[in-house]
């Protein structure tokens, strides 16, 4: 597949690909995040819902509408191919560190490499059709609040927490469209695909 031309007038959306969650994975996450929103120490954070969990595999930035359109169809065929992953073991966790968090996540676990892989199929897809690649390494993480401001989270995500966060089932490739407003981000899905291989 070649790189996509687009418009230069076209229009522009903020986009991800993600991974959704089946059902009691979601309300999983739900409990984790209400049992963290009221154990003690837990900063002034804006959490996400139960309707937008979910794992993202490759960042789209602001993209044109057109490219989009031409990774949907990639990313249909990927999820065609691609076996139902096998449920992956989380932990709480903050990001870029515990010492220094901004971001609260449940950090996913991928000891075969699953995630990994299908992380790296995207954004070979998303490469062939002009998206720039990411340069960090793919952490796979789903997450759960964003900090008002960054802080130690080490007395607050005890060990504990993180044995006792169980583990996630992910079911179907999205990709998403992200608005930002005043509330923070919220997101919708444009194209949905189960998988199926």
């Amino acid at each position: 597949m070649s790189s996509t031309s687009v418009p230069p007038d076209a229009e522009r959306i903020r986009a991800f690909v993600a991974l959704d969650l089946d059902a009691e994975s979601t309300r999983r996450i739900a409990r984790l995040s209400d049992r963290l929103r009221g154990s003690t120490g837990a900063p002034a954070a804006t959490w996400i819902s139960p309707q937008q969990v979910h794992l993202t595999l490759k960042f789209l930035g602001d993209a044109a509408t057109p490219r989009v359109a031409h990774l949907s169809e990639a990313v249909a065929a990927v999820a065609r191919g691609t076996p139902r992953l096998r449920a992956a073991a989380i932990r709480v966790n903050g990001l870029p560190t515990l010492q220094h968090a901004r971001v609260v996540v449940a950090a996913v676990d991928d000891p075969d490499g699953h995630l990994e892989g299908l992380a790296g199929r995207i954004e070979d897809l998303c490469a062939d059709l002009g998206f720039a690649r990411e340069s960090r390494a793919f952490r796979p993480h789903i997450t759960l609040a964003r900090l008002k401001r960054p802080c130690d989270t080490r007395s607050w995500l005890r060990p504990d927490l993180a044995a006792a966060s169980g583990d996630v089932l992910p079911t179907c490739l999205v990709i998403y469209r992200s608005v930002l407003d005043a509330a923070g981000a919220r997101y919708f899905p444009l194209a949905r695909f189960e998988l199926t291989g």
